[in-house]
C-alpha cells in the first residue's frame, strides 16, 4: 500500500486541501479528495486492477498515484475550482470503470498528454449547471470511516479532460507535500492542526504510548474534546483502529502495539475531528 499525498493549495484567498491515497490491494482504487476545510468539494477514483495481473510492480502504482495527485493540484492552481465542484453534481457514472485496460482508463481519466490539435478541432465543453453548494454529511466517528462509500461521489471522468488541458506541463516542483513543509514560516490562520508528542518514528513490533496534541490557528489554541482516530494500516496485515479524545490541555494518549511485518509497506495515520473540521497526519512504519 502506498501511503499517498496531502497538499495544501491557496487560491483566491481559500486554502484547499488535496488528499490522494491508495485504498489497498483488497480494494485497488486510487482516491483523490478535494477539501475546503471539513467539506469535500470533489472526488476522483481511478481503479488499478490491471497492475494486479502478473507480478505486481509497486513503482508503477506509486507513479500513477503521484501523477493523479499532481494533476488535481495543478487544476486547482489554474483556477478550475468551480469545474471541480460541478463534477460532483453530475450523474454518478464512472467511465473509467468501463475501461478494459490501463491505457483506456488513463485516457478517459485525463491522465495522459493529449495533442493540442485535438482540443482545437474537437473541444470538450462543460455543460452549464446551477450552483447548489450543499454540505456533505460527515460520517459517525464511532465507527471506521469508509471514504469511498460515505463521502466520495463517482464522477463522469470524461469531463476531467477539460480540467487539465492547460496544465499538463506543470513541473514537479509545483507540488508541495505537506509533510515536507515542517519548519517553514506559515501565514496566520485559524485552521485545525495536529502533532505527535515526543518520538515520532515507528517500527513494526514496537509497543509504545503515542501522545497527540490538537490545537487551532497560528496562536496554537488547544482544543478540548477533539475526537481522535488512529489507524495502523499495511499491505501484509489487517488494519488496527484506536479511538480517543483530547483532555483540557488538548492532548490524547493511546497505548498501542504495532504489528510485526517483514515485507510490503505500512503507515501510522492519526486523524483529529472538531467542530466539523478534521485534519490528518501520517508517518511511515519501518519493517520490524
Amino acid at each position: 500500500m502506498i501511503t499517498g499525498f496531502n497538499t495544501d493549495i491557496e487560491f483566491g484567498g481559500v486554502t484547499y486541501h488535496v488528499q490522494t491515497e491508495d485504498k489497498g490491494l483488497a480494494k485497488p482504487i486510487i482516491l483523490s479528495l478535494v477539501y475546503d476545510r471539513g467539506t469535500i468539494l470533489a472526488s476522483k477514483r481511478l481503479p488499478y486492477d490491471d497492475l494486479l495481473k502478473g507480478d505486481f510492480d509497486e513503482r508503477k502504482l506509486e507513479e500513477r498515484l503521484h501523477r493523479q495527485h499532481k494533476l488535481i493540484c495543478a487544476a486547482i492552481r489554474a483556477g478550475r475550482i468551480d469545474e471541480l465542484k460541478k463534477l460532483n453534481k453530475r450523474a454518478p457514472v464512472s467511465a473509467v470503470a468501463l475501461a478494459s485496460d490501463v491505457g483506456e482508463a488513463e485516457q478517459l481519466a485525463g491522465l495522459i498528454e493529449v495533442e493540442s490539435s485535438i482540443y482545437e478541432t474537437a473541444p470538450i465543453r462543460m455543460p452549464d449547471t446551477d450552483d447548489q453548494a450543499m454540505p456533505i454529511p460527515r460520517p459517525d466517528i464511532d465507527g471506521e470511516i469508509d471514504l469511498d462509500d460515505a463521502m466520495a461521489i463517482p464522477i463522469p471522468v470524461v469531463e476531467a479532460v477539460s480540467i487539465i488541458e492547460e496544465v499538463v506541463v506543470v513541473p514537479d516542483n509545483a507540488v508541495e507535500i505537506v509533510s515536507d513543509m515542517a519548519g517553514r514560516d506559515r501565514p496566520k490562520n485559524d485552521k485545525l492542526s495536529i502533532e505527535l508528542l515526543g518520538e515520532v518514528s515507528f517500527k513494526g513490533g514496537d509497543r509504545k504510548t503515542v501522545g497527540v496534541m490538537v490545537c487551532r490557528g497560528s496562536e496554537r489554541k488547544v482544543i478540548e474534546n477533539a475526537q481522535i482516530m488512529i489507524k495502523i494500516i499495511g499491505s501484509s496485515f489487517r488494519p488496527l483502529i484506536f479511538h480517543a479524545s483530547t483532555d483540557a490541555n488538548g492532548i490524547a494518549r493511546v497505548n498501542l502495539q504495532l504489528p510485526k511485518f517483514k515485507s510490503g509497506r505500512a503507515a501510522f495515520l492519526v486523524r483529529a475531528m472538531s467542530s466539523g473540521e478534521e485534519i490528518e497526519l501520517r508517518r511511515p512504519i519501518a519493517h520490524g
